[in-house]
């Protein structure tokens, strides 16, 4: 066997960990010298596809359940997570809330709306970003 074999074999080797590693299924590259294309088994890649599928439908399910029990945006509006600019939100992902705690505010029609925490327990996903529209219904906190 020639160097020139033993070094395509390598690089074969070493590219084919890197696939597996990062789950590619194709890979295209070139150093120059060398170029190399390789391709998964994709009956292989399929049947992993179908597993890594329903672990995300199972995952989008749950977040979907989450969403349900959130609190919700009772008017369209713009969301504000702090007071006023430059200043510190009035919460946190973890932080431990009491019924009718001030969340966040909702303006709408030039009017500041508080939004009450409805429930007891600790935030753990704030649905929106701060300045951003929400619709009615639409998710914005989760407490649990």
């Amino acid at each position: 066997m020639s160097k020139l074999d033993k070094r395509v074999i390598d690089d074969v080797t070493a590219l084919s960990k890197l696939m597996e590693k990062n789950d590619l299924k194709e890979l295209d590259i070139s150093d120059g010298k060398f170029s190399y294309r390789l391709k998964r088994n994709l009956n292989e890649y399929k049947s992993k596809l179908k597993v890594e599928k329903q672990s995300a439908e199972n995952q989008k399910e749950l977040k979907e359940q989450k969403k349900e029990s959130s609190l919700k945006s009772p008017l369209v509006g713009t969301a504000y997570l702090s007071p006023e600019p430059g200043s510190k939100q009035f919460i946190e992902v973890g932080q431990n809330v009491k019924i009718g705690q001030v969340l966040l505010i909702i303006e709408a029609m030039k009017t500041m709306n508080e939004i009450v925490a409805d429930r007891n327990g600790t935030v753990k996903k704030i649905y929106i970003d701060n300045e951003t529209p929400v619709e009615f219904g639409e998710p914005l906190v989760l407490i649990e």
